[in-house]
């Protein structure tokens, strides 16, 4: 739980492999509840369902009623992601981890911290466990009393092989992160753990120096993970976390026998902790949330001691004055299982009810308003809306219409991805149309890369691809054949910073793979545009700023270096240095190329001395500051 937390509340590069404390947790719990439950069938000869589901019922939906009526104060006091009002409701029917397959969420939210309800996806799964388990258990220990140890030996094993089977062979990381049968090998290992030390417990009840060898080797092992692991690991999503839960298993087993380790993770500060880690998990992450920028503008340090605090301050109100009681049968009526069970149930239809009716249904976000725009040429209507041309009287070049254009201002053609989309957006209107006419071939959530990879999110969500992002070779035509275009501005890489799914698998621009296939890709373009424009133009991308961290990956920063380094890379591959002698020029055919550096203009003091230009998710620029940003590009590419 301490390491989920160090995750969530921590800045990105202090513990990034932490949410594999949620995989420690899976294994943990399989093996508490297996132990528990072959204890009870070794006694009684059976398991009572009602006795069991009350348990849980008194156990785990106060906790979850208090921090769903917090995260509903959340969603209507602070601005919060349209999916919370979704991913509320699923972890109110412990569903939460579907609702995460099935639901898409607006590129906009990608950029914004994530939902405050987004974590119950794992207690969802354990919910689960906690309804089929007990009932096969029921089943298996009606028919064959005797071999209730051995069913459940052989059926983890099932589970275990199935799910890695399936995380192994699904192409899909969502699928492979969220759902039941992928994740469900981590609680079957631990089943599996306390099958067979059930089977021999006064073994396991004996220290010995191979416990104490492997114990610490599992410890060095998880810390490691811990360190050096990202969410965005290919194998994290592939199979991997089964593999990690045989580590956690080798910790568990060491922790409950006797012994120096045993001992060392008994101490009382960790058991503490372990008694309320359900609700501290359940009111850590809206707090993360709540205390996330831009709401508050704190360093790393000072931010993680205050989160910290608070989430342990709620989590301990809650645990004295709600769970505590309730689980000891107060109000005395839920001391009844049947009581408890009806009154869980109902509690969280009520509950899911409630927020249905309180929190609004999300409005399909669009991103921002089109401003009215004099200088902003629409592709379908360019060639007769207006008279331009580049000033000779002539047709621009290969590609463009063929009639003769009268002199009008130079016609510049912008392409990328959200960056320039919100830019001309917010800031086309302060264009002067007799100055420059822009046409906008930008499409938001999409950089035009040949075949439209997907990317994947630092958080590990899978960006889904706009239904018009079709790639540049069928984007790019219908613009540059409007109207004659005198320069066209390549402006991409915000999205090239994410793992992109290449050759079947997800790859980082730093990857070989991804350099050798984004610099193709870019040459490509490039021939493309130089063919169609007196001149073109690339934006180096400008880094983004660290608290931008809930879409980029932790090492945003080193990613962004190595897109800037391929598209320097493809210009200067493009043909000789223009005639101007310039560093970063180069020629596409008759075109001139030239490299112009946005980092430089809105970072100039180095990547982590930004101008305070993107306050609003560290990415996009600020709509204030749209069009003097705007302009300054389209003035790159003017004569």
């Amino acid at each position: 739980m301490a390491a989920v937390v160090v995750f969530h509340a921590g800045a990105p590069a202090w513990l990034p492999g932490g949410f594999l404390g949620v995989s420690l947790f899976f294994t943990l719990s399989g093996y508490l509840i297996a132990s528990m439950v072959l204890a009870e069938v070794a006694n009684h000869g059976g398991v009572s369902l009602r006795g069991f589901w009350s348990r849980r019922a008194r156990r785990l939906v106060p906790a979850l009623l208090v921090a769903a009526v917090g995260i509903t104060l959340m969603a209507l006091t602070v601005e919060v992601p349209d999916s919370t009002r979704r991913d509320l409701i699923g972890g109110l029917t412990y569903s939460a981890n579907w609702v995460q397959i099935a639901g898409g969420q607006s590129y906009g939210d990608l950029f914004r911290a994530p939902s405050p309800a987004v974590h119950l996806w794992s207690l969802a799964i354990e919910e689960q466990f906690y309804l089929v388990f007990p009932l096969a258990v029921w089943l298996v220990a009606r028919r064959w009393p005797n071999r209730t140890r051995t069913a459940l030996g052989l059926g983890s094993c099932v589970v275990v092989i199935g799910g890695f089977a399936w995380a192994w062979s699904v192409n899909d990381g969502t699928v492979s992160y969220y759902s039941t049968f992928t994740r469900s090998p981590e609680i079957a290992i631990g089943v599996l753990l306390a099958v067979l030390t059930r089977s021999s417990r006064s073994a396991t009840l004996r220290p010995s120096w191979w416990s104490e060898i492997a114990g610490v080797t599992a410890l060095v092992v998880t810390a490691v993970a811990w360190r050096w692991s990202h969410v965005t690991d290919p194998w994290v999503v592939r199979g991997g976390l089964v593999g990690f839960a045989f580590v956690s298993a080798a910790l568990v087993v060491t922790a409950v026998r006797p012994g120096v380790f045993g001992r060392a993770l008994g101490v009382a500060p960790l058991r503490m902790l372990g008694q309320v880690s359900y609700g501290l998990y359940l009111f850590h992450w809206p707090v993360v949330v709540l205390l996330s920028r831009p709401r508050v503008m704190w360093s790393p340090g000072p931010l993680f001691v205050v989160r910290v605090a608070l989430s342990l301050v709620l989590t301990v109100l809650s645990y004295r004055l709600i769970e505590v009681p309730v689980r000891n049968g107060r109000p005395s009526p839920l001391a009844e299982p049947g009581t408890a069970i009806w009154a869980g149930v109902g509690s969280l239809a009520i509950a899911t009810l409630a927020v249905l009716l309180i929190i609004p249904k999300p409005v399909p976000d669009t991103g921002p308003d089109q401003v009215a725009a004099p200088a902003l040429l629409d592709p379908a209507t360019a060639a007769t809306a207006t008279t331009v041309g580049d000033g000779s009287g002539t047709t621009a070049g290969p590609g463009t219409p063929s009639s003769t254009t009268m002199p009008g201002p130079p016609v510049v053609a912008l392409f990328g991805d959200s960056v320039p989309n919100w830019l001309i957006r917010q800031g086309a209107a302060g264009l002067d149309p007799d100055r420059v006419r822009l046409i906008d071939g930008t499409v938001e959530g999409c950089d035009g890369a040949e075949g439209s990879p997907v990317g994947r999110a630092g958080t590990g969500v899978v960006v889904s691809v706009p239904a018009d992002c079709t790639g540049w070779r069928t984007q790019y035509p219908p613009v540059m054949d409007a109207v004659p275009v005198d320069s066209a501005i390549l402006m991409v890489g915000a999205g090239a910073v994410l793992d992109r799914q290449l050759d079947g698998g997800f790859h980082g621009p730093c990857d070989p793979v991804a350099r050798r296939w984004y610099r193709a890709d870019l040459a490509a373009r490039l021939e493309y545009l130089g063919d169609h424009a007196d001149r073109v133009v690339v934006v180096l991308p400008a880094w983004a700023e660290d608290w931008s961290g809930w879409v980029n990956p932790t090492d945003h920063r080193a990613r962004t270096d190595c897109v800037r380094a391929s598209l320097e890379a493809a210009v200067a591959e493009a043909g000789p240095a223009g005639s101007d002698g310039k560093a970063g020029t180069g020629e596409v055919g008759t075109a001139k190329v030239d490299v112009v550096d946005l980092g430089a203009e809105l970072c100039p003091d180095g990547p982590r001395d930004c101008r305070p230009v993107r306050s609003r998710d560290g990415v996009h620029i600020d709509p204030d500051q749209a069009e003097p940003i705007l302009r300054w590009v389209v003035d790159q590419a003017l004569p």
